[in-house]
């Protein structure tokens, strides 16, 4: 049987209408595709590469200064922990340790130093070191040197403030701090004058002024009546500054992050493609 004429025209056109379709189908994916191929991520590479190697060390960077910080809060709390301990018998003492508190009862001599180039809010002076005496003579008298506090310095630097001390003995209380570098080379340091200026307290420990401790001091109490203003920087940094410095460099990392994507990369035309087309 032979089909009608029309009906296979019909047919035949179908079968043409279905090939444009799967035709122009083909062809607005392939073109879809080339669009996107044609928008790559990344425009910049030698900006990526720079943003690469500073990204990881702004972080690093961050991370040392947070790790800094809580060194420091455990610092602060084994030196709360000391000074907030009952003050010990200097004679009492077996091993000297930073911050340890003592009491000592004696009196001042005659013999203090003013330790140069020292400031407080801004203003120059000089802290004063003066040698204290306990024990009632023999082989339990000992020397020890005091840190009595920050006294300011005359508007002419050829005049030293004076000093005032009381005569009688007395009971102080402070904690014990170390001199500074015990391997100092001392040999080369000018000679101490009894009431002159000193830039180090090496130079007392050059020049032997028969202390008990030459590589310890006490600084006084605040509470101490002999004590002048002290003030005292137990930590130069505090723990705080250290968690800020570390918030700003994380900070910048971020910053380098946003001006890469915005520098370096098509981010912003492929959301534009994505989203608003």
């Amino acid at each position: 049987m032979i089909a009608p004429k029309k009906s296979q025209q019909q047919r035949d056109q179908a079968v043409q209408t279905g090939n444009s379709a799967h035709s122009a189908h083909l062809a607005k994916g392939q073109d879809h595709l080339a669009r996107g191929a044609s928008v790559a991520f990344i425009r910049n590479w030698p900006l990526t590469v720079l943003s690469l190697c500073f990204f990881p060390l702004l972080l690093g960077l961050g991370n040392w200064q947070l790790q800094r910080a809580a060194e420091k809060e455990t610092i602060q709390r084994q030196v709360d922990a000391r000074l907030s301990a009952q003050p010990i018998k200097i004679s009492d003492l077996s091993t000297p340790a930073t911050y340890t508190p003592v009491r000592l009862l004696g009196f001042y001599t005659d013999e203090y130093f003013l330790l140069d180039n020292r400031t407080r809010n801004g203003r120059v002076g000089y802290e004063v070191v003066q040698v204290f005496e306990t024990g009632s003579g023999g082989a339990e008298k000992a020397r020890w040197l005091i840190n009595r506090g920050w006294i300011s310095g005359n508007s002419h630097r050829g005049q030293l403030p004076q000093v005032s001390y009381p005569l009688a003995a007395k009971v102080i209380t402070g904690f014990l701090y170390p001199n500074g570098d015990s391997t100092e080379d001392t040999d080369a340091l000018p000679a101490v004058a009894v009431h002159g200026r000193i830039q180090s307290l090496a130079q007392l420990r050059a020049h032997n002024i028969g202390l008990q401790q030459p590589d310890w001091h006490i600084r006084l109490s605040a509470d101490s009546d002999t004590a002048l203003l002290t003030d005292w920087k137990l930590l130069t940094t505090s723990p705080a500054k250290h968690t800020g410095y570390a918030v700003q460099w994380f900070a910048m990392a971020f910053a380098l992050m946003v001006m890469w994507l915005l520098a370096a990369t098509n981010l912003q035309q492929i959301v534009r493609e994505k989203w608003f087309k």
